[in-house]
């Protein structure tokens, strides 16, 4: 798929450190789903956590190393620039000004979704965007009422929708569900313990290099 349509992917989190469980369905995601561009997105501060051990210049740093060998993906650093709390909803209406003609999927993990109705002004999420949900393969949920009844009137099983729509839809993408946390990998570290195949080489070496996580872990 090369035309103007092809749809672009944002994933957006914390990565205190980014790792192979962030970096494994991303890949998948953007493949099978023929995105033009998977933009990964640290936030500054997110809504749902008290904060973070590493600087966002530092996080930021891991991510460019992490995907320094894929061509496909790239850092967008507009959620660091902020000096408050990061909201998705807030996102996608930048996004849409930089991207006007251009499908976004944002994506994100099964967890995400079955509280995606606590999320600040969640409702107007998907006049934004797609949602793509990175899920285990034959896995599925119980999900609250509200949510079961956005995704009955929302999700397709085309993958073309999310390239020929502008926004609206939910669409569930089976991925290599990889049991890793950045929380784990702190811990690790903490404990003078290797994270060696946890994280990409560069990635372990930044972290070595700068001393980060030597703190006890959050």
């Amino acid at each position: 798929m090369t035309n103007q349509r092809q749809a672009i992917g944002f994933l957006g989190g914390t990565f205190d450190p980014i790792h192979f469980g962030h970096l494994r369905p991303a890949l998948e995601i953007s493949e099978r789903l023929s995105l033009q561009k998977l933009f990964l997105m640290p936030n500054h501060i997110a809504p749902h956590k008290s904060g973070t051990q590493c600087t966002s210049l530092q996080r930021s740093d891991m991510v460019k190393l992490a995907i320094a060998s894929q061509p496909m993906m790239e850092i967008d650093t507009r959620e660091l620039n902020r000096d408050k709390a990061s909201y998705t909803i807030d996102t996608l209406k930048e996004l849409k000004q930089v991207y006007p003609n251009t499908p976004l999927c944002f994506i994100m993990g099964m967890d995400s979704l079955l509280s995606f109705n606590s999320w600040y002004k969640w409702q107007e999420i998907l006049d934004y965007c797609h949602i793509v949900v990175s899920q285990r393969p034959q896995w599925h949920p119980n999900f609250n009422t509200t949510i079961q009844e956005v995704i009955d009137h929302c999700q397709t099983i085309n993958i073309q929708d999310l390239h020929t729509l502008d926004h609206g839809k939910i669409y569930f993408q089976d991925t290599s569900q990889l049991d890793i946390s950045s929380s784990y990998i702190r811990q690790l570290i903490h404990n003078q313990l290797s994270i060696d195949f946890l994280v990409p080489d560069s990635v372990s070496q930044y972290i070595k290099e700068n001393n980060l996580y030597q703190t006890k872990a959050k």
